[in-house]
């Protein structure tokens, strides 16, 4: 009797041990997945990148697209939210500046009459929207395809020098895939941008479309 009394205290002693062991790794397994698909955090990129090639499209008496060396070295800085392990959405801006021979210059020359540069020389500001989709991999390397939606300000060029008119910026789109690689980021793929020169009499001389290549390195925070 005393032996059974001694099993049967010893039995409810280790039952509290034997179930909380159980259930608590099991509860803190459920809050890690939650956690895990619910997990916000604040991220950030510097980005220096450059693009290049592709053609103009103009409305200048129906010339459809014109060839151009349009280039532009940039600098850009994008923050905001990465939502769990597939998706991030941010904001970004920067400045980039666009150099080349322009050559819907002789277009709209002999439409104005008058001169003007035969050159870009032109810093302008981006503001945008980022949208990324990423695939979660089980290594330090990151795939992920973007989406870019906002526009641009020319700050100054010698587009807008007096005698001239003014050079405007207009919609700025990038499309891309990229990888993240630890810290570092690798993108590549095409960008669009819009321009319009409007001469000193307040004429739209052109407004233009550029399609071209892009390819940034940076670092992410």
């Amino acid at each position: 009797m005393r032996r059974t009394l001694i099993l049967l205290l010893a039995l409810v002693m280790a039952i509290p041990t034997f179930v909380s062991g159980p259930a608590g790794g099991y509860d803190e397994e459920l809050y890690g997945r939650d956690r895990v698909q619910t997990d916000v955090k604040p991220q950030f990129e510097v980005n220096v990148g450059f693009i290049t090639g592709g053609k103009l499209k103009t409305k200048i008496q129906n010339h459809e697209k014109v060839k151009t060396n349009l280039s532009r070295p940039y600098l850009e800085l994008l923050g905001g939210v990465r939502l769990g392990d597939f998706l991030f959405a941010g904001v970004g801006t920067g400045v980039q500046y666009a150099y080349g021979e322009c050559r819907l210059v002789s277009l709209a020359t002999d439409l104005s009459h008058k001169g003007a540069p035969e050159t870009w020389g032109s810093v302008s500001i981006p503001i945008y929207g980022n949208v990324r989709g990423y695939i979660p991999t089980r290594s330090i390397v990151e795939p992920y395809i973007s989406v870019s939606i906002g526009g641009h300000v020319v700050a100054t060029s010698n587009f807008s020098e007096e005698g001239y008119g003014k050079l405007r910026g207009g919609l700025l789109m990038k499309f891309g895939a990229g990888l993240n690689i630890a810290n570092f980021n690798l993108g590549l793929g095409l960008a669009s941008q819009n321009l319009e020169w409007i001469d000193a009499e307040g004429v739209t001389m052109f407004k233009a479309g550029n399609n071209a290549f892009y390819v940034e390195l940076g670092a992410t925070f």
